[in-house]
């Protein structure tokens, strides 16, 4: 039986002293100390005795370089554990833990739960402890089976345990409760199980015994003593419950379970005596040479560097990381990234639900439309208006507005036109004795506007070598301009302001402002916008 016990925190600090003075004999002491709970466990994580040497051996070679990294020197067997776990669980996780089936249990008594007075019957036999030790540990997941080792074998205390596992304190221990219960439920089930089948085959044999005498004497059916009254809520339900059964007690089971040793000892074994008596291996002789010479020959000091490379990063506490457990940095940035992508569809919800009625836009996809929208320069249905949507004087004729030069003479004798009408003669403008000015050019900057982060911009228009008249058409109605027509004197300038309306998410797009002078040549502006929120 290995020596399981946990050590000294002195002896610890110790040995985690003499490994960062490069003692030899730090490492022996370390290496006599550890070295068969070790192999015990990654001959039970692995199933392979190879295997187990291997791990055991990196293990240690590893801690002569980073064991003394440790921020607390008394977590050494943790560090120790840790190392020979990720070499483990790289080489690949068993879904049940492996022990040699040849070997046998403990000689210590299993029977922690037998009452005062009664004699101790004997422990059931080595082959069917297997059975019932497997059994059970397949009943659990692969992590549990491995809590409960490092628990009830090993003799970790929460505290250590986490740091082997990567995890707290607390998450250690609460893992360790439900995981025991579980386990116990598991042994309970097994051991009605084996009693049921026992039960069982002593009929069958009763009933074959039965059948091989000829001749029966007649007798009387012996009395039944009276069974004592149970409690209150208490009945064979109640014991089943608390066994972790399912099903309800059958009375012949609980008869013969009554008077069966087997079933006696059978029903006295807990999962922590299961799992600290099972089998120990035997540790290599040869295998404390090895880690002794890889450690102290000058010559392998490249392999000893590989060896420690091989052995993953350390946490921020010094001990080996796991490749099961998430670092905490990759913890933090998952829980922040899955706030961010629930916020983000909660308001993209929000958005689907009342875009409609949030400043009378939608929330659109494609995020641009390609097609132009209808521009003011349309002609009017007849009642309405002619020209150019500008407001009929008494006479019929265009009336100017405020701030704005009067219609081109020619344009306004080409609206008052009405070829459906043959009897109406057309006007001719009044002579003028001065002559009509040259239309001037069109100059419009910049060429591209680019609204990232900001929901405004400006474009200018400038009128050179004459007078101007000018329209503009967008091609999204995402894009609102501050004015849609107008005019410029020679060398005049104005100033346009561009809106962009978004409902609570905007998505990245793009649009097209086409200005129209009047001669008809158009200018066109492209705007580019980014995402915006609110």
């Amino acid at each position: 039986m290995p020596r399981l016990s946990t050590s000294a925190p002195t002896a610890d600090r110790k040995l985690v002293k003499g490994l960062n003075e490069g003692d030899e004999a730090a490492l022996a002491a370390l290496y006599d100390e550890y070295g068969e709970r070790l192999y015990d466990y990654a001959l039970s994580m692995s199933g392979d005795e190879k295997a187990a040497a291997d791990i055991v051996h990196d293990a240690f070679i590893d801690a002569c370089r980073r064991a003394p990294r440790m921020r607390d020197h008394l977590y050494l067997s943790s560090w120790l554990y840790g190392a020979a776990r990720r070499r483990c669980i790289r080489r690949g996780r068993p879904k049940v833990l492996f022990w040699d089936r040849d070997a046998e249990f403990s000689d210590v008594p299993f029977l922690d739960r037998a009452e005062d007075g009664d004699a101790a019957p004997d422990r059931p036999r080595s082959d069917e402890l297997h059975d019932l030790l497997r059994a059970c540990l397949s009943r659990l997941e692969p992590v549990d089976q491995e809590v409960m080792l490092l628990t009830h074998r090993h003799g970790m205390r929460p505290a250590r345990l986490g740091a082997t596992l990567g995890l707290s304190a607390r998450r250690a221990a609460a893992r360790v409760r439900r995981t025991r219960a579980q386990l116990d439920a598991a042994v309970q089930r097994e051991i009605g199980r084996a009693g049921r089948e026992c039960a069982a085959a002593a009929r069958t044999a009763e009933e074959t015994r039965s059948a091989a005498i000829p001749v029966l004497a007649a007798r009387a059916p012996a009395p039944r003593e009276e069974a004592p009254p149970a409690e209150p809520g208490r009945g064979p339900w109640w014991r089943s419950r608390r066994r972790g059964e399912v099903s309800p007690v059958d009375p012949a089971t609980e008869m013969h379970a009554a008077g069966c040793d087997d079933c006696r000892a059978r029903a006295r074994v807990t999962a922590a005596a299961l799992l600290g008596r099972a089998p120990a291996p035997v540790l290599p002789a040869a295998l404390r040479h090895r880690v002794m010479h890889t450690a102290t020959d000058p010559e392998l000091a490249g392999y000893r560097a590989d060896i420690a490379a091989r052995g993953g990063t350390l946490t921020p506490s010094g001990l080996p990381s796991q490749p099961d457990v998430p670092s905490p940095f990759t913890r933090r940035w998952l829980f922040t990234g899955g706030g961010m992508v629930g916020a983000l569809a909660a308001a993209l919800a929000v958005a689907v639900v009342m875009g409609p009625g949030i400043g009378g836009g939608t929330l659109s996809w494609p995020p641009f439309r390609t097609h132009p929208q209808p521009s003011i320069t349309q002609e009017r249905p007849e009642g309405q208006g002619h020209g150019r949507g500008a407001p009929q004087g008494p006479g019929g004729g265009a009336q100017a507005r405020p701030g704005q030069p009067p219609p081109d003479p020619q344009t306004h004798e080409k609206n008052q036109e009405r070829p459906e009408d043959p009897v109406q003669t057309p006007q001719r403008p009044p002579p003028s004795s001065s002559t009509p000015e040259t239309p001037g050019v069109l100059v419009v900057s910049p060429a591209k506007v680019e609204m990232y982060g900001t929901k405004t911009a400006q474009v200018s228009l400038a009128a050179k070598s004459g007078p101007v008249s000018w329209t503009a058409m967008t091609s999204s109605n995402q894009l609102i301009l501050s004015q849609m027509q107008g005019g410029m004197p020679e060398d005049g300038t104005t100033s346009l302001t561009i809106t962009l309306r978004t409902a609570l998410i905007g998505l990245p797009g793009q649009g097209t402002l086409t200005f129209t002078d009047s001669e008809g040549a158009p200018h066109e502006v492209k705007v580019v916008w980014g995402a915006t929120l609110l």
